[in-house]
């Protein structure tokens, strides 16, 4: 296992005018074992910060380092890590067991034919193609062709693995399955993994940890849980999150030990505690919460929590989704968007009133857009939130 660590590490390409930036003073550290996801949007630089760990770009600042030896100068084929494609990259005239095994005899590893051989077969065993080592790729399926490549990583037993959007070709049900089937065998094999991708759900549901890039600047390194609840600044509880988070326009006013927090003609109580560092000046701010924690009335008796904003809308558009629906609602101030279960019970066109705790609204300073109140998990927190007059 391998301890892997950036340290101030910029990329810059040359651009028409001038310098672009991918990269900006990133610095992260992913201890021995650990399920590392760099996420973003397209262009964000999460895949050139995969290249320089994998040695297929060069910083033009900073060190990358594993156990604390510095490789920006060491080649890629000698840094003994396995990077898994989005395109599968398999050698279309081998087999399959010819792929599995190409890189081991590549390699000056001191193994035999037949200990190749029985490496091959074991990961071939694991990833449940075996009876495919005979079949060329051209044969095959999207998702076993990238069994296929994720074998070929796993037979070097590398110190790293790194994924760049290995599942982006693949259906969204064999995404599902095959996301699975990387964390379980990421887990069983201990090995650190750096794994590239725009989706957030797919990175909430794999990663030990993630780091949140935009620009090239990273905004937010952290458990998926601590990143949904408590996201750095406005851009990351945007991103993450599915549906989008809803976002409107405050003010907040100091009474106390509580805040009195006011959006779209309505107010309500928070504790002081639930803030984080709040400067005195601040009085604007951006109010957010999210669609699964809305509630389609406006009691909030015999719920955990405590009283709520209540918001009157009209049903404009359900989408189902099986079990639930994903229900736009207009108000005075605009749109609101819920995930309801009982969503057979209203139409098109209805009134609705919705409510949410206050443990569970989410304020941002307006200006710097950094958290000042994250989302309180209500089932292990208690909090004495009221509804104001």
């Amino acid at each position: 296992m391998t301890r892997l660590e950036l340290e101030h590490v910029t990329k810059r390409f040359d651009g028409p005018s001038g310098d672009i930036v991918a990269v900006n003073d990133l610095s992260l550290e992913v201890d021995d074992g650990d399920f590392l996801v760099l996420l973003g949007p397209s262009g964000c630089g999460k895949t050139t910060t995969l290249r320089m760990i994998g040695g297929l770009e060069e910083p033009t600042e900073g060190d990358v380092t594993f156990d604390g030896v510095r490789v920006n100068d060491v080649k890629a084929r000698n840094r003994d890590v396995a990077m898994v494609f989005q395109d599968f990259a398999l050698y279309p005239h081998m087999t399959v067991g010819e792929n599995l095994g190409f890189g081991l005899k590549r390699e000056d590893n001191g193994l035999a034919e037949n200990e190749i051989d029985e490496r091959v077969a074991e990961v071939a065993e694991m990833l449940e193609i075996g009876d495919l080592l005979d079949k060329k790729p051209s044969s095959l399926s999207g998702g076993q062709k990238q069994r296929v490549a994720l074998g070929r990583a796993i037979v070097r037993e590398p110190r790293l693995f790194l994924f760049d959007e290995p599942l982006a070709n693949l259906d969204a049900q064999l995404r599902k399955t095959m996301r699975t089937e990387i964390d379980e065998l990421q887990s069983r094999m201990g090995i650190t993994s750096a794994y590239v991708t725009h989706n957030q759900e797919e990175a909430m549901t794999i990663a030990d940890e993630i780091a949140i890039l935009n620009d090239g600047t990273l905004q937010q390194h952290d458990t998926p849980a601590r990143i949904f609840n408590s996201p750095n600044n406005l851009f990351v509880a945007q991103f993450v999150g599915s549906p989008d988070m809803n976002i409107f326009d405050g003010t907040m006013t100091e009474e106390g030990e509580r805040y009195r927090v006011e959006f779209a003609g309505r107010s309500f109580h928070v504790p002081r505690d639930l803030f984080e560092d709040v400067a005195e000046d601040v009085s604007d701010v951006t109010i957010g919460f999210r669609p699964q924690d809305l509630f389609r009335e406006a009691s909030t008796e015999g719920r955990q929590g405590h009283a709520g904003p209540v918001i009157d809308s009209e049903i404009r558009v359900i989408e189902p989704l099986g079990t639930d629906a994903i229900v736009h609602a207009e108000i005075d101030e605009g749109t609101l968007t819920s995930t309801l279960t009982r969503f057979h019970e209203i139409d098109e066109g209805d009134a609705a009133t919705f409510t949410i705790a206050p443990e569970h609204i989410y304020v941002f300073e307006r200006d710097t857009e950094r958290l000042i109140k994250g989302r309180v998990d209500t089932e292990t927190d208690e909090v004495g939130a009221v509804m104001s007059d």
